[in-house]
């Protein structure tokens, strides 16, 4: 049996929402042939992860996705459910069915939900999005899982999560280990 993570104040009681959400679209807004939530498989989950946080994908919505990704023992993870990053109207709208879970191992994790939030983020061309390159204004709003660093070792995140007809599947093999 693997030894126990320390139990760590969650970055969410460091990170405002706006914040999190700046940190989330600018690593999730990379060109479409490296991107982390259209990547199938994980070989770019590794790719520009911030500092404070290690960041997981959902998906664009285009049925189950499965990704093994690599990730460091000392970095609470980060993975949204479902999220948009558009106007007030439309967060409003989005967020009203909004639904969903994370499980580690099985175990289910508080989710985090985020009304409409203003928030600026860096887009870079090409990204899945359609979003502009460079700074973008934006209003945030989803449902995110903040889950403490795992112990080390194998274990599988699952993120399933449906939101204004948007259905996320994504199951993860995470593969924690030393920074």
């Amino acid at each position: 049996m693997a030894a126990q993570p320390p139990t760590l104040p969650s970055t969410s009681d460091k990170l405002a929402p706006a914040d999190f959400q700046a940190l989330w679209w600018t690593w999730a807004s990379q060109p479409s042939g490296s991107n982390p939530v259209s990547d199938t498989s994980g070989r770019y989950c590794m790719r520009d992860q911030p500092v404070q946080v290690w960041l997981l994908a959902g998906s664009l919505g285009e049925g189950p996705v499965e990704r093994q990704c690599r990730v460091p023992a000392s970095k609470p993870l980060l993975a949204p459910v479902v999220n948009l990053a558009s106007d007030v109207a439309s967060c409003e709208s989005f967020m009203k069915g909004a639904q969903g879970e994370v499980l580690v191992d099985g175990s289910t994790q508080a989710l985090t939900r985020v009304s409409a939030t203003p928030f600026t983020y860096e887009a870079r061309a090409g990204n899945p999005f359609g979003a502009q390159a460079g700074r973008i204004n934006s209003v945030g709003c989803g449902l995110y899982a903040w889950i403490n660093p795992p112990a080390s070792g194998e274990h599988e995140l699952v993120i399933r999560g449906s939101a204004n007809g948007t259905q996320v599947d994504v199951k993860y093999k995470l593969i924690v280990g030393a920074d």
